[in-house]
């Protein structure tokens, strides 16, 4: 066990604001990171550890370094993003391993979020190493590969088991290369995410985000065009149907700058406790 300082950190707000699957809370929060079991309590301004994870890579998990202040100004370009961030100041983005990101987002397509957690748990289970009991690492790239469909359905993934699979598959085949996304360019990394099965831009936007710490990508869902069309609808002015969802993210890193990823974050989680 052991304590890592964390000012301006919610971790509350941090692991129940949907971007990540594998943690619940009971009497302290409990997942899964890098194959290895936390257990994170908040005291103030401190975290609470106790894993075999070391306290860097903890550190580096919960972006620790990231410069809220900096950020907050950045954003706060209105009295709405502004009122947000007094409400969940603390809530920081996650930095996931790239493969469970991409994973557990492919398993998001239309789909909710207890019904993810619910198959991402199974697929865990059935597909992973046990690590102490009730607990499993994720499953790799080769192990969901070689899966028989019919075993994947069993976790409840439906119409998104070959998907999913098909994405191990490329990964575990050399035919792509996953973690070499984080050396290209938003745009790069976007145009070669969207070219796996499965994955469109919605969704290459989270892995972008989530995993790679793109923070100009900003996720568009059904939540956030509504929110945007709501809030920000003079800047989308004369918009093409088809194109929408593209022009609200242009629109929103054109807004609130190249720290955009943040402020889709807070509107997010707004729209989920209205």
């Amino acid at each position: 066990m052991y304590r890592i300082q964390a000012p301006d950190f919610n971790i509350d707000l941090t692991l129940s604001c949907g971007q990540v699957f594998r943690w619940d809370k009971k009497e302290q929060w409990t997942g899964v990171v890098n194959g290895a079991v936390i257990r994170a309590t908040q005291e103030g301004s401190e975290l609470i550890i106790e894993s075999t994870l070391d306290k860097k890579s903890i550190q580096d998990y919960f972006r620790l370094e990231d410069d809220l202040e900096k950020i907050y100004s950045e954003i706060g370009r209105d009295e709405l993003i502004t009122s947000l961030i007094r409400k969940y100041r603390g809530l920081r983005l996650i930095r996931q391993d790239p493969w469970e990101c991409l994973a557990s987002y492919i398993c998001s397509s239309n789909n909710t979020i207890r019904n993810i957690k619910n198959s991402i748990r199974l697929m865990c289970e059935c597909f992973g190493n046990r690590i102490e009991n009730g607990y499993y690492s994720f499953p790799t790239p080769e192990a969901l590969s070689q899966a028989e469909l019919c075993d994947m359905a069993s976790c409840r993934l439906g119409f998104r088991a070959p998907n999913v699979r098909s994405a191990a598959a490329m990964i575990a085949d050399g035919e792509f290369d996953l973690y070499g996304i984080k050396d290209l360019s938003y745009e790069e990394g976007r145009e070669e995410l969207v070219k796996i099965r499965g994955v469109g831009n919605k969704i290459a936007d989270c892995v972008l985000l989530f995993a790679f710490g793109k923070l100009e990508s900003f996720p568009v869902d059904t939540h956030i065009e509504q929110i945007m069309e709501r809030y920000y609808s003079e800047n989308l002015k004369d918009v093409k149907k088809s194109k929408k969802r593209d022009a609200i993210a242009d629109s929103a890193r054109r807004y609130f700058g190249k720290y955009c990823g943040y402020a889709q974050e807070y509107l997010y989680l707004e729209d989920q406790e209205k």
